[in-house]
């Protein structure tokens, strides 16, 4: 009985998981082609200048902050906490960017890796909820590890400076975007697949009755 009722709780919680990532496959894809547009921008952008990086990471920020509001608002997995908490982060770079006067480009690079390691640390905890019910988690949990290793390589090279290191940050930011779009493609994908599933198993009971 008591085995009977651990598998039903499971299956519950699994179940609410499920329901809760169902149609969020486009927030994802959207915050795949936000990072793969700013890498863009940022490697092929001719003579690339503070006041210009300032700009470009500014907007991306506070974009990534609005999509992680939406997703903890509507993602109902008990994990909203993770998605608010990377709301705020972003949103405090993003602005804080913008209002730093003459900001040099060390503390920009400083600003930039702990935005990157931070993030990539919180999509490493959501891939770990994710592993329970969705078995193309690990794509994102190589999203959170490559946001923490340009995070940690811009803080090891600090006398390097952003602007000096802007075509690895649009190299990684790419990589990032594009790793992120798949798994994105395969949520949707996953998704319709299983509650495809269920809604013929609910039609097919509904026959029954």
């Amino acid at each position: 009985m008591e085995d009977n009722n651990s598998k039903k709780i499971i299956g519950n919680f699994e179940e609410k998981i499920r329901s809760a990532w169902n149609d969020q496959w486009w927030s994802m894809l959207l915050g795949s082609i936000l990072l793969i547009i700013f890498g863009l921008l940022v490697f092929f952008m001719p003579g690339l200048t503070i006041a210009t990086f300032v700009l470009l990471f500014g907007v991306f920020a506070i974009a990534v902050s609005v999509l992680q509001l939406w997703q903890a608002v509507t993602i109902k997995d008990g994990k909203w906490w993770v998605r608010l908490l990377g709301c705020i982060i972003a949103l405090a770079a993003g602005i804080g960017v913008f209002l730093w006067p003459n900001i040099s480009a060390l503390s920009l690079l400083y600003v930039i890796a702990f935005f990157f390691i931070l993030f990539g640390i919180l999509q490493v905890i959501s891939s770990i909820e994710l592993s329970r019910v969705f078995a193309g988690e690990w794509l994102y949990f190589i999203c959170g590890i490559l946001s923490i290793v340009v995070g940690v390589m811009m803080i090891l090279n600090p006398q390097t400076g952003a602007i000096a290191l802007a075509q690895v940050i649009g190299i990684f930011a790419v990589a990032d975007g594009i790793v992120l779009g798949v798994f994105a493609l395969k949520l949707q994908g996953t998704m319709n697949k299983v509650f495809g599933i269920m809604d013929k198993d609910s039609g097919n009971a509904k026959k029954v009755s």
